[in-house]
């Protein structure tokens, strides 16, 4: 509801007010509704749920906010003294998606309405009356040349209907000159009607009327009446840290919950690998090392439903390392035992298909030197020999320990290789000379005469050659 904001009303005059509803029960939420009325004084705004509606709880204050809106009086009064009328006023209320009611917005807005000259184009009038009256003296003359011909016309009636006879017995060839004839005439008058001058233009001023609007924003004061109170600015400040530690609280929980998960996860996957696992893991265990490890998860099982129930991030994360680090180098070197052979021989591999590309561009790329080629079959044989020395290291290594080298290590062995051969590869092809002219042009006079047989058979042999090329 709105009234207007003084205590009591003049003399003889009714207290101004308005109500209206904004939002509807079971309407939509996430919505925005404006008022707007014509007003000249400050006025006071309440928001209150509807009385007796049947979706209240027993006991449910109707209160739920209150403003005092100022600037309306002091925005009519400047517009009156420029003349123009009373404000119209716009409220704006929104219904949040959290179902709760407020004014969001209050601005005054009056429209003056006022006149401009502007230069505009138009036809030029006095040519025109020229030109009508120039044709009015035209069509008096015509008029009396008429007459006059009227009576010429009767005299040639009977001559024409003499040619008419005469051009009813022409052929079809004159009939299409004659339309010919026709066409040409009414392109000529096109041309002459294309060829009219276009009328001439001159400027005048004339008034124009145009809209301004001016707007000015309202001041808005909230308040509050009742027992229901907002959350001031300490309250605020209280829940948002308390709203942050239960946040804290149950991420702190998840993290627990996740890592009790990966021990209880962890103390299966050591009882199944050594159960399924068991031929490739005596392979490269100690049965005191197995040993420990049933041991490890046996125990870590007892403590999970004893001490480890109620244990905290910290220990719980602290129990997954202390049963992961043993057994995860023992299932790493049952990886290595498969991996580290198929590194070595697809290092092999690669390197014989250097080799065989070195052969290859002693024909298909002569740019590349005979040097080149032997620096890359060093950068081969370095390898090679890196692969000789780590795999006696291995076979004389206990398969129980730590490996000497592990899969990982072996394909970057090759990069020297691939960096050099990727260089020769892009070096480029030499230009092919230009083959000098062997046949010499033939000396006139004397000199063409006294060549010896010598030159005579060098020519014979280019010739030749040319042939067989």
């Amino acid at each position: 509801s709105l009234s207007e904001d003084q205590d009591t009303p003049a003399d003889g005059e009714e207290a101004w007010s308005k109500h209206a509803t904004m939002f509807k029960e079971f309407g939509k939420v996430g919505v925005k509704k404006t008022i707007a009325f014509t007003h000249d004084k400050d006025v006071h705004c309440a928001i209150d749920y509807e009385e007796g509606s049947e979706m209240l709880p027993t006991g449910t204050e109707l209160a739920i906010e209150r403003y005092n809106i100022t600037g309306v009086e002091t925005f009519a009064k400047e517009m009156e003294e420029k003349g123009l009328g009373k404000p119209k006023v716009s409220l704006q209320f929104e219904l949040s998606s959290s179902g709760i009611t407020q004014l969001i917005k209050a601005e005054a807005a009056v429209e003056e309405i006022y006149t401009v000259e502007e230069e505009v184009e138009v036809d030029d009038d006095e040519e025109e009356e020229g030109k009508e009256a120039a044709a009015a003296e035209d069509g008096e003359k015509k008029e009396d040349e008429a007459t006059t011909e009227e009576k010429k016309e009767e005299a040639a009636a009977d001559d024409e209907e003499k040619k008419e006879e005469e051009a009813k017995t022409e052929d079809a060839a004159a009939e299409g000159e004659a339309t010919k004839e026709e066409g040409d005439a009414t392109e000529e008058k096109a041309n002459e009607t294309k060829a009219e001058p276009k009328k001439k233009k001159k400027t005048k001023m004339v008034e124009k009327e145009k809209k301004r609007m001016h707007k000015r924003p309202l001041n808005v004061v909230t308040y509050h009446v009742g027992q229901v109170q907002p959350y001031n600015e300490q309250i605020m400040a209280e829940s948002a840290e308390k709203l942050l530690k239960l946040a804290q609280k149950d991420k702190e929980r998840m993290m627990l919950e996740e890592a009790r998960n990966k021990v209880e996860s962890y103390i299966y996957e050591i009882k199944n690998k050594l159960s399924d696992y068991e031929e490739d893991i005596a392979k490269i265990s100690t049965e005191e090392q197995r040993e420990a490890l049933r041991k490890s998860a046996e125990e870590a099982e007892e403590w999970m439903y004893d001490d480890g129930y109620n244990a905290d991030l910290a220990t719980m994360e602290d129990k997954y390392s202390e049963l992961s680090e043993p057994a995860e180098k023992v299932w790493f070197r049952m990886a290595e035992m498969t991996a580290r052979p198929k590194a070595i021989e697809d290092l092999k591999t690669k390197l014989g298909k250097v080799g065989e590309l070195m052969t290859k561009w002693e024909t298909t790329m002569p740019q590349v030197t005979e040097e080149e080629r032997a620096e890359v079959a060093a950068l081969v044989e370095d390898v090679n020999k890196w692969i000789a020395e780590k795999e006696e290291a291995q076979s004389k290594a206990k398969p129980t320990e730590d490996p000497v080298f592990v899969s990982a290590d072996v394909p970057s062995q090759t990069k020297p290789i691939e960096k050099l051969v990727s260089k020769l590869s892009k070096k480029p092809k030499p230009k092919p000379e230009k083959k000098k002219e062997e046949n010499e042009t033939k000396a006139e006079g004397d000199d063409a005469a006294n060549k010896t047989s010598d030159e005579e058979s060098t020519d014979d042999l280019d010739k030749e050659e040319k042939k067989d090329g």
